[in-house]
């Protein structure tokens, strides 16, 4: 399994400059991930008025799609009335509104849904090679020495 959900939120003075656009960009350009799934929720800070877009499905144009909802208001109405639309992919309308009534005004969250598909091409070379996976997780370490004992634990228990 190579999906990873990740959760954000922001509180009422965040400043999305274009930050989380460049973010997505130099995420997708790499190709070692892939967005599979985005939602990003806010309210308006005046009028309590949901805000949604939903980059459901990965397809290109996350990006475009991202800056047109940033820098215009109408294509923010839209994207809110596709992401509310019954037929929309995404997260049920019902659960989009919980979310935005969750918020304090003007605050928002983002989630993401991404593939790591540089760890299946791993795999797959591992799988070939005659190697079976041991483990898979995310740590806060940044050398093998800080995780020593969990390493030979893991390779003392399955070699």
């Amino acid at each position: 399994m190579s999906q990873q959900l990740l959760l954000y939120s922001f509180g009422p003075d965040a400043n999305f400059e274009g930050q989380l656009v460049g973010a997505f960009e130099r995420i997708q350009s790499g190709g070692a991930l892939r967005v599979l799934d985005a939602l990003f929720v806010t309210n308006d800070p005046e009028t309590g008025e949901l805000i949604a877009i939903d980059l459901g499905g990965g397809a290109g144009g996350i990006v475009a799609d991202l800056l047109d909802f940033r820098l215009d208001p109408a294509s923010r109405r839209r994207a809110t009335e596709r992401a509310l639309s019954p037929h929309a992919s995404g997260l049920p309308a019902e659960a989009l509104h919980k979310l935005g009534e969750a918020l304090d005004p003007g605050a928002a969250m983002l989630a993401l849904l991404l593939e790591h598909a540089w760890a299946e091409t791993l795999e797959d070379a591992v799988s070939r090679s005659g190697g079976t996976p041991l483990a898979s997780e995310f740590v806060d370490a940044t050398t093998l020495a800080e995780l020593a004992p969990a390493v030979v634990a893991q390779l003392t228990r399955h070699g």
